[in-house]
C-alpha cells in the first residue's frame, strides 16, 4: 500500500468514525487533527488551495517572512508578520518542490548534453580513424555512451500544479534560494 493509500485510508476511517458525531466536540475536532497532522497535513487554520497551485502573492509573502526570518523560525517570523505558519508552511513546501523539479530538469539537460558532446567528439575521430583495431575500440566506446545516455531517466510529466508553480518560481528562482536556510 502507497502512502497516498494509506493516507486516504486513515482519512475515510477517520470521517467514518466520526460521520455521525457533532461537529465542534473535542473529541471530534482533536481526532481530526490528530489524523491530519500523522497524514502530514497543515492544521485547520490554513486550507491549501484545491488547485495546489501557488499565487504570485503567496511566493512574495513567503519571501518577506524568510526576509524577516532574521535568526527565528519562519513560524516566528510568519507571526511577527502577520502571516498564517501554516500556508507559510505550505508555501515552503510547494516552493521546494518546484526548486527541485527545476533543479531535476537542468540536471537531465546538462547530462544529455554532455553525453551528446562526447558522442559526437568519438565519432568525428572515429571518422578520421584507419587502424581496423582502433576503430572497433572507438565503436564499442561510442556505443557505451549511447546506451548510458539513453538509460539517463526520462523526465516525467509534472502534474498541472506541479508545472503552474514551476513557472511561478522559476524567475524568482534566485531570490528563493537566497532566502531560504
Amino acid at each position: 500500500m502507497t502512502r497516498r493509500h494509506l493516507a486516504l485510508f486513515l482519512l475515510v476511517v477517520v470521517a467514518l468514525s466520526f460521520g455521525c458525531r457533532r461537529r465542534g466536540s473535542p473529541s471530534v475536532d482533536s481526532a481530526a487533527a490528530a489524523a491530519g497532522k500523522a497524514l502530514g497535513l497543515p492544521p485547520a487554520g490554513f486550507r491549501p488551495p484545491a488547485d495546489g497551485v501557488l499565487t504570485e502573492e503567496q511566493v512574495a509573502r513567503f519571501l518577506r517572512v524568510r526576509r524577516g526570518a532574521k535568526g527565528r523560525t519562519d513560524a516566528e517570523s510568519a507571526q511577527a508578520l502577520g502571516a498564517s505558519p501554516e500556508e507559510i508552511a505550505w508555501i515552503r513546501g510547494r516552493v521546494i518542490e518546484a526548486l527541485v523539479a527545476l533543479d531535476d530538469r537542468r540536471v537531465r539537460e546538462a547530462t544529455q548534453e554532455t553525453y551528446a558532446r562526447a558522442i559526437a567528439s568519438l565519432r568525428a575521430t572515429r571518422a578520421a580513424v584507419r587502424d581496423p583495431a582502433r576503430a572497433k575500440s572507438l565503436d564499442q566506446d561510442i556505443a557505451v555512451l549511447e546506451r548510458e545516455r539513453a538509460s539517463v531517466r526520462r523526465e516525467e510529466t509534472p502534474s498541472s500544479a506541479l508545472a503552474a508553480n514551476m513557472r511561478r518560481v522559476a524567475p524568482r528562482r534566485a531570490d528563493l534560494a537566497a532566502a531560504m536556510p
